[in-house]
């Protein structure tokens, strides 16, 4: 037991009392050695907590608490097992008593049987000696007069026998009560059954003056009864009295063990009282101790005012100790199944996510395929080389789709890690929503609907705009999708707390009421079994709920089938400025007509189609494979941009990057850098050597000519 303690759980309590075995004691009857294993474990008790326990996990009262409950536990068992070995001894001493008397007394009949012979034989001398007959009379008088007083004694030694064997009976079912609290800690029963035992447990050990226990905890203001014993068929009546009016408050905000000896003197306190039967009078109380702090009390009721003992004491904080034990293992037991449960919900939607990704991504893919393999086929046939163009708007719509679900699924996983940066600023609010609507309206023409707005006044606010927009334009673009006739209505209004609400309405389908809920899981999507490529795929939602939280701002729904649908964003007046923007970051140039572009590109398709439609825009396009050709053309000092990926054959894009700061080309206006790696560090490290922005892969080159575009011109 020492061993398990001190090495094996070193840094928590023992789940095991050490009661166990110190009851080997009762079996060798040897007191030296029950007191030689108390002091043991005491001293184990004391080295464990005071100096195996690692710095910092206990508090100091708590670190009290600890000891004076193992003490508790220790020397309380070590006093019952003294008793029971006092009271055997006790018992032998009187049967060796009891076996004398009956020797003596046996001796004594065959005395009187010698003496009534001898009676007998000389009666008539007896009678002739009358004097000495009495005299001999009045002995044996007095010897029975003894004999009666003897069998009096005999008959109060076994009653006081019985009652001891009747104390020793109920002391027995009361540890063996205390012992199965170990076998709870191991099993499946719940909170109240293990509280209820608790109780019996003390209503056996205390014996038949206390008539009822129970643990008791605070509600919201009120009490109720977690676990309960002796109350009778009718059970407790339910508590018509708040916390602060009971018992418990007392014990709770102490948190010290503590008793009433007739609840009649204090006025200002109640009790919980059985449904039928003598009210309890007195009453003994522990607090119970969970996770630092009390959180419930194991009281002991009796019918009739009592004077509590120092015995009972020890016995009421040794049961709210084992109470804290059981409520604790309970309560951790509990929380490992519901995160076992979360855990096994989280594998079954990641096997769910997956295999909606692999089917929407192998889709496009398979489209792509087929659609590359039919414009190589027209391409060598000239009666078939119009539908070249068409072919190729559709190889490019699917490659688009794929890139967007890639770009999805990525922006998640980014999501879900905490990785995600704003770039805060600050624009208007009203200009944000008519560009969004722009965007929207040549599907909304094409679909017959109409596009409104409300903005009742200019509102600036600050935030990251790039996001905010994103979250719009899903918005608009869902209620277009899903509208078949009427309108889109974009409104900013004043929230209640001083901030702004964007309403997105529409007169769609609307969202049946039990879906509500779901809409912003992934991939779940209403009304689109065949996963149709042209409403979405289901992560869209998904991804607007994560970039409102991580704005700060708040979504909510309201809908009604048939009727139509409103997504609300909810902005907080901490965000919120009036007044016009100081900055709105927009700055149009299409432009790049005589431009001289450097392109380090080790992808040979990418490099030459780059380059082509570069070209196409007007510009100068000269390309480099390498690092170092890269470095080499560059020296020329021709070129006005650079238009850089990182993951070059040689060396590392950054490279290049560094020997640009210390011998820039006095041509050279922008560094644009387009890389997978879009993590925030490598953004600031490009940055921070000179580049003015970094595209993620895969980027259009519609993306590329404008933010080239803006580069050439100085913004």
């Amino acid at each position: 037991m020492a061993w398990l303690r001190l090495s094996v759980y070193n840094d928590r309590v023992f789940p095991i009392s050490t009661g166990l075995p110190l009851l080997l004691c009762l079996w060798t009857r040897d007191r030296f050695c029950l007191y030689l294993m108390s002091a043991a474990f005491t001293a184990t008790a004391l080295v464990k907590i005071l100096w195996l326990t690692p710095a910092g996990v206990n508090t100091p009262q708590y670190e009290q608490l600890l000891i004076g409950s193992q003490l508790a536990n220790i020397w309380l068992v070590a006093g019952v097992i003294h008793a029971i070995l006092a009271a055997l001894d006790r018992i032998e001493r009187t049967n060796d008593e009891l076996s004398q008397l009956n020797v003596e007394l046996e001796t004594s009949n065959e005395e009187l049987a010698a003496s009534n012979e001898e009676i007998a034989a000389r009666e008539e001398e007896i009678m002739r000696q009358n004097e000495e007959y009495q005299s001999q009379s009045e002995e044996l008088e007095q010897q029975s007069e003894e004999l009666r007083q003897q069998a009096e004694e005999m008959e109060q030694q076994s009653a006081e026998l019985s009652d001891a064997n009747h104390e020793l009976l109920r002391r027995e079912r009361g540890l063996q009560t205390l012992l199965e609290s170990g076998r709870w800690l191991q099993s499946d029963m719940n909170e109240v059954m293990v509280m209820n035992g608790i109780c019996q447990a003390g209503v056996q050990v205390l014996g038949d003056e206390v008539q009822a226990a129970a643990v008791v905890i605070e509600n919201e203001g009120a009490i109720e009864l977690n676990g309960s014993t002796g109350f009778g068929l009718h059970g407790a009546v339910p508590p018509d009295f708040s916390y602060d009016e009971s018992f418990s408050s007392l014990l709770l905000d102490s948190g010290r063990t503590a008793c009433i000896e007739d609840i009649e003197a204090r006025a200002d306190l109640r009790l919980p009282q059985p449904g039928a039967g003598r009210p309890f009078r007195a009453v003994l109380g522990s607090p119970i101790w969970h996770e630092g702090r009390p959180v419930a009390t194991l009281e002991l009721y009796s019918s009739s005012p009592r004077r509590w003992s120092e015995h009972d004491f020890r016995i009421a904080e040794w049961l709210a100790g084992q109470a804290a034990l059981a409520l604790q293992a309970i309560r951790f037991r509990k929380e490992i199944e519901e995160k076992r449960k979360a855990a096994e919900e989280a594998s079954i939607q990641k096997t769910r996510f997956l295999a909606a990704v692999s089917h929407d991504v192998r889709t496009p893919a398979n489209a792509i395929s087929l659609l590359a393999e039919l414009i190589e086929r027209c391409a060598k046939d000239p009666a078939r080389a119009h539908q070249v163009p068409a072919l190729a708007t559709n190889l490019w719509s699917n490659a688009r789709a794929m890139i967007d679900l890639v770009s999805d699924v990525l922006d998640l996983t980014r999501f879900d890690s905490g990785r995600l940066d704003l770039d805060l600023s600050e624009f208007s609010l009203g200009e944000l929503i008519r560009s969004e609507l722009a965007q929207a309206e040549p599907l909304a023409e094409r679909r017959g609907l109409v596009l409104k707005h409300v903005l009742p006044r200019e509102v600036i606010i600050r935030s990251d705009r790039t996001k905010l927009a994103r979250v719009l334009a899903n918005f608009i673009s869902n209620a277009v999708k899903f509208t078949e006739s009427g309108e889109i209505r974009v409104e900013c209004r004043d929230g209640q707390d001083g901030g702004q609400v964007i309403d997105v309405s529409d007169s769609g389908i609307g969202i049946p009421s039990e879906h509500v809920g779901s809409i912003f899981d992934e991939f779940f999507q209403l009304r689109n079994p065949e996963r149709n490529r042209d409403k979405g795929a289901g992560l869209g939602l998904a991804i607007c709920r994560r970039l409102l939280d991580a704005l700060g701002f708040e979504v909510t729904v309201r809908s009604l089938v048939g009727v139509g649908t409103t997504f609300s964003i909810h902005i907080p007046a901490e965000c919120v400025e009036d007044g016009m923007a100081k900055d709105t970051g927009e700055i149009h140039c299409d432009s790049l007509k005589d431009r001289s572009i450097l392109l380090v590109e080790d992808h040979q398709v990418a490099r030459v189609t780059t380059a082509q439609l570069l070209e196409a825009e007007g510009a100068t396009v000269q390309t480099a494979e390498t690092g170092r050709e890269a470095i080499h053309l560059l020296a020329s000092g021709q070129h006005d941009i650079l238009l850089l990926d990182l993951n070059l054959p040689d060396f590392d894009g950054t490279e290049i990057l560094r020997s640009l700061q210390s011998s820039k080309p006095p041509r050279l206006q922008c560094i644009l850098v387009v890389s997978g790696d879009v993590r925030p560090e490598r953004i600031a490290e490009v940055k921070s050597l000179g580049a003015q922005d970094l595209l993620p892969k895969p980027v259009s080159i519609e993306r590329i000519r404008k933010v080239l575009a803006l580069c050439a011109s100085g913004a």
